[in-house]
């Protein structure tokens, strides 16, 4: 028995020994040690995309490792990744500890891998978190700019937060070329992508003077068209696209080879591809576009023959608006501005629109106005006013059109002043701009609105009428939204603006977009939004 307990005793302290040599070996953290890694519970969140939104995780590990011999990475692969040869290794998003990454991803679900890694020996763990990304594209003011090298991007100011150089961070660069044109259609249909099924939604097109265009879906701004895939026929070749817009029944497109259309359904699901055929119309056209006579009809005009036309919403072949007294205007003329006017009851408006041309060889200008609102009577040129040059809108290069709450076209000078110009009078008057400092030179000017009527039982919560007023100091431009309902009194700003905009590039155009659908009939109203500055 005494024997015994000796060869335990012996027994004991070999083991007591054994486990002595092991810890004085870990305690230098020898190259076979394998220790301890824990990792808390990443939560999974839910962002808004592309809105200067952010991860933060700042894990919990508890670890016996010594910190400078750990090291950490983060990684994110979409859901229904395909495997990757470095299965989730392939995009690392951080090297630290803690996650403070700024989330510009299309809409999805996407996983995020947290992994520890040992120096010494390359143990490691990892946690796993679901990120579920939405995008806030569907609704904002978008702001078309030219960037600092030239070329164009957008930015979308929503809900108090401006999300700028959207396609940089999208396609990752801007489009080639100078931004021309920003167009928004209501219910537009297209291809998905990423089901290759025919779709409906509300769209982004983006014009720029090299030509170059490419047009959204606005939920998630998923490209949905290019100059290869808008026309049925291929490649946009010689064509300078100018506008694209919603019409009753059809989209329809405007460039210097005339007009082409795309049908769409009025109801369920059998929607058509978006893309458009041949020219229904092969007259030249321009971005400048008015819709009359109840969104009916629609006068233009023509860049190729220096005159307006008219085109009827079945888009039968266009033919030429003559005045009602039989009077003309010089045939050189170039329309450098246009716009609509809507006064008076609500049931019986007094609708105007206004084209201001100018002769390039002379330097007049001409305003033609015409009668937009009775349909089907002929379109005709009611009044042409060759314009005073001492008239500051006979002169100035930034114009705008007041649309429902004065008779007024606006100006801005060249020393920084608003002229407001009435054809009613023929006359102007200055307004001061209350709220802009008097350094900063004024860019830009457009009267952006967007009106759905309660009497038809829309939801009116979309609507708004503001003066907006652009400033550029350097390679910043700042945006001054003047409310017609808070800011103004008939048609005059009076307070210093409620909203300002500020961000980098120069401002082309602004256009806003409600996040709501609108069905072809609504297109038989008066003009919902602006199609041209």
């Amino acid at each position: 028995m005494f024997m015994k307990r000796i060869i335990i005793q012996y027994l004991l302290i070999g083991i007591v020994c054994t486990l002595s040599a092991c810890y004085d070996d870990d305690s230098a953290m020898g190259s076979n040690y394998v220790g301890n890694i824990e990792i808390s519970e990443l939560a999974d969140q839910a962002v808004v995309s592309y809105s200067q939104n952010f991860v933060n995780v700042q894990p919990i590990v508890t670890t016996d490792y010594p910190e400078d011999q750990l090291e950490y990475a983060w990684y994110i692969y979409a859901d229904n990744t395909s495997e990757q040869e470095n299965g989730f290794r392939k995009d690392c998003i951080a090297t630290t500890k803690d996650l403070n990454y700024e989330v510009n991803l299309p809409s999805g679900l996407y996983h995020i891998v947290f992994e520890v890694t040992s120096l010494s020996n390359g143990f490691s763990q990892t946690a796993t978190m679901d990120l579920s990304v939405s995008t806030a594209f569907s609704k904002g003011f978008y702001i078309l700019k030219e960037t600092a090298n030239g070329n164009t991007d957008i930015d979308l100011w929503n809900e108090g937060v401006l999300s700028e150089d959207i396609l940089t961070k999208k396609l990752g660069a801007p489009m080639n070329g100078t931004p021309r044109n920003l167009s928004l259609v209501y219910t537009g249909e297209f291809i998905n992508p990423e089901t290759n099924q025919t779709a409906r939604g509300n769209l982004v097109h983006i014009f720029t003077n090299e030509n170059n265009y490419k047009g959204f879906e606005s939920e998630s701004l998923t490209e949905v068209f290019n100059n290869e895939t808008l026309f049925y026929a291929g490649n946009m070749n010689n064509e300078e696209p100018y506008v694209i817009f919603r019409a009753p029944n059809h989209t329809v497109y405007f460039s210097n080879t005339g007009i082409r259309t795309a049908g769409t359904g009025l109801s369920g699901t059998n929607y058509n591809s978006g893309r458009l055929g041949f020219p229904v119309d092969e007259h030249g056209t321009s971005p400048y576009i008015i819709p009359v006579s109840y969104g009916q009809e629609m006068v233009y005009w023509s860049n190729s023959e220096h005159a307006l036309r008219d085109i009827n919403f079945n888009f039968q072949p266009s033919s030429l608006v003559t005045t009602t007294d039989g009077s003309t205007y010089p045939n050189d003329l170039e329309c450098i501005s246009a716009g609509a006017n809507i006064t008076g009851d609500v049931y019986s408006p007094t609708v105007v629109a206004y084209f201001l041309c100018e002769q390039p060889s002379t330097g007049d200008r001409y305003l033609l106005l015409l009668d937009g609102g009775f349909a089907f009577t002929g379109v005709q040129i009611k009044q042409i006013i060759k314009l005073d040059p001492s008239l500051h809108i006979a002169k100035d290069k930034i114009i705008a059109m007041n649309r429902r709450t004065a008779t007024y076209i606006y100006s801005i000078s060249e020393d920084n002043k608003l002229y407001a110009y009435s054809w009613i009078s023929n006359d102007e008057r200055e307004f001061p701009l209350p709220g802009i400092p008097a350094g900063e030179n004024i860019t830009y000017l457009t009267n952006q609105y967007f009106f759905l009527s309660e009497l038809y039982g829309y939801d009116t919560s979309f609507n708004f009428d503001d003066l907006i007023v652009g400033t550029q100091t350097g390679d910043t431009y700042k945006l001054y939204f003047y409310s017609t309902s808070e800011d103004m009194n008939g048609g005059r700003p009076i307070t210093a603006p409620s909203r300002v905009i500020t961000g980098t590039g120069k401002v082309k155009s602004v256009r806003f977009l409600a996040s709501m659908n609108l069905l072809g009939g609504d297109h038989y109203s008066d003009p919902i939004y602006p199609l041209t500055d």
